[in-house]
């Protein structure tokens, strides 16, 4: 296996997505919440390493982005010569239309 990683950067899209999705699930259960970002963070890590930057499937309603599930989450990125941008999070429960204005 390679050793030579790629930098992950979250947008500003990615980011607001995450807090979304704690700040509902906090509603209820602030330990889910925490653990539930967590868990989103932790996959994304494999993407860090060369690799595995294209371990994500190529996603099905907008192809221009890779694709990583996480529980009932979908975590959408593109791959740059020496980064990872990770350009959203996206419910799998929710309507599917929703992530063609991402």
């Amino acid at each position: 296996m390679e050793t030579e990683s790629f930098i992950v950067i979250w947008s500003e899209v990615a980011l607001k997505d995450l807090e979304t999705i704690y700040f509902f699930i906090a509603k209820n259960s602030i330990h889910a919440a925490n653990a539930i970002i967590d868990d989103i963070y932790n996959k994304t890590r494999q993407l860090s390493m060369k690799g595995f930057s294209e371990s994500g499937q190529i996603d099905d309603i907008n192809a221009k982005y890779r694709r990583l599930i996480e529980g009932n989450y979908k975590i959408l990125y593109s791959i740059t010569e020496n980064q990872i941008v990770i350009h959203g999070v996206f419910d799998c429960r929710q309507n599917p239309k929703k992530l063609k204005k991402k």
